[in-house]
């Protein structure tokens, strides 16, 4: 048994093979593990390129959008300019410059002709692009801007005790201080008061979290923010609003909003309450409310008095699927509030559209802030541009001097003439903030 086990000890004849096999096995491991590194690597440039490509496709999207807002304010410059084309073309029909969302490739109808599917064919492939855009410009001119609020020393106005909207920064509570008070603050405490309200009553939660909100503080706290350093020192709560940015603490901007998302950081504000305001309320400039896009809250705060029929009956009106309605002035909205539905006479309508127009609030049909959407798609990537653009309005205004001989009833009607027949510009569209999503 000694010699047997001996010769088995000796026997190396399957050492190799085991070697062999050993190493075998360990440059297959490797190889595993380099094939598997490579594709992960194919795999990341391949979404690195795709990324590249459709971030490309995006800020193409946004070179577009900006090209046709330029062609709207070409041809709004130009219609502004001769009455006699301006009164064949409707401004609805000028806004499809700009409102037709963009989609490549083209969708085809199943029911299009072959003629059709063979055009927009030849085009996709003489296009050269590669992947999908999607753009829309969307009209958001049916917001109040929120820095009307600040308040500027270098604008500063003498305080008169006999005008409600020009007072110490205390917003009035009562029910109908809207009426007579259509400043920002106010509107905004009026229009964030009746949106909590409205939610309390469907959400006890809510209800819980926000029964003890205290309104006028949230008011100063958002005015403290933007105004100038030391401006409100005659607001009696600016020393409890310095208070909550100690408490943060947070140094105060004082200068105007830039962003919407600033808002997030005052204290008080903060998810729920911001969207609650979000579709009424915006930071950015605009020269004017766009009367087709009123809301059901704006238009509370333009006619306060207004109950909820009427303001279905507003919506039938514009919003006919069959005839609708187009508002191109204040006027052809007097006519719906004062002669159509009757919610107030012509002189308290004038007087109102005043107290807005005062307070640095005015009303028309011609949009110039905008929100576009430019979406890239590359494969599995998708890279999305969210830009906001306003176009600056210019009125051309001349000062006329007096004839000789002329009277002052003569002269006076004349620059009346003259100021009726004044012609709005618009300037070149600017992207004054932008988000990548």
């Amino acid at each position: 048994m000694k010699n047997d086990i001996k010769v088995i000890l000796n026997n190396q004849r399957g050492v190799a093979l085991m070697m062999i096999m050993t190493a075998i096995i360990l440059l297959m491991a490797i190889y595993g593990e380099f094939t598997f590194e490579s594709k992960i690597s194919r795999i990341k440039a391949t979404n690195v390129m795709d990324r590249s490509q459709a971030k490309l496709l995006a800020e193409s999207g946004l070179q577009m959008a900006m090209t046709r807002l330029k062609l709207y304010k070409e041809a709004f410059n130009k219609l502004e300019s001769n009455s006699a084309a301006k009164a064949q073309v409707p401004p609805q029909l000028l806004n499809q410059l700009w409102e037709v969302p963009f989609i490549f490739p083209i969708p085809v109808g199943a029911n299009a002709t072959v003629a059709v599917k063979d055009t927009v064919k030849k085009f996709t492939e003489d296009s050269l692009l590669d992947g999908s855009i999607r753009v829309t410009v969307t009209n958001i001119s049916n917001r109040m801007n929120l820095n009307l609020l600040r308040f500027d020393t270098s604008k500063k106005v003498t305080e008169d005790p006999n005008n409600p909207d020009t007072n110490d920064g205390i917003v009035d509570a009562s029910p109908n201080a809207i009426v007579s008070n259509v400043s920002v603050d106010q509107s905004l405490y009026f229009m964030m008061k009746r949106l909590v309200d409205e939610k309390k009553e469907k959400d006890e939660a809510f209800d819980d979290r926000y029964g003890n909100i205290n309104y006028q503080q949230l008011i100063s706290n958002l005015k403290f923010y933007m105004s100038d350093y030391q401006s409100l020192l005659t607001d009696p709560t600016a020393g409890e609003a310095e208070s909550n940015f100690q408490k943060i603490p947070l140094t105060p901007k004082y200068g105007p909003l830039s962003s919407a998302s600033e808002l997030y950081t005052i204290p008080g504000w903060d998810d729920e309450l911001i969207e609650l305001i979000q579709n009424e309320f915006s930071v950015y400039p605009s020269a004017q409310i766009d009367l087709n896009k009123l809301t059901s809250n704006m238009l509370r705060i333009l006619v306060p008095n207004i109950d909820e029929e009427q303001i279905r009956s507003f919506f039938e009106y514009r919003d006919n699927p069959e005839q609708p309605k187009f508002f191109n002035s204040i006027d052809d909205f007097k006519k719906w509030v004062v002669d159509i539905e009757r919610v107030m006479n012509e002189t308290d309508f004038t007087d109102r559209i005043e107290k807005f127009t005062k307070a640095g609030i005015t009303f028309g049909s011609n949009p110039n802030l905008f929100k576009v959407v430019s979406e890239g798609i590359q494969n599995r990537s998708t890279y999305t541009l969210v830009a906001y653009i306003y176009m600056p309005k210019q009125e051309n205004s001349t000062k006329l001097e007096k004839k000789p001989n002329e009277t002052d009833d003569e002269y006076n009607k004349r620059v009346a003439d003259d100021t009726k027949n004044k012609t709005t510009q618009l300037l070149e569209p600017r992207i004054i903030e932008i988000q990548i999503n």
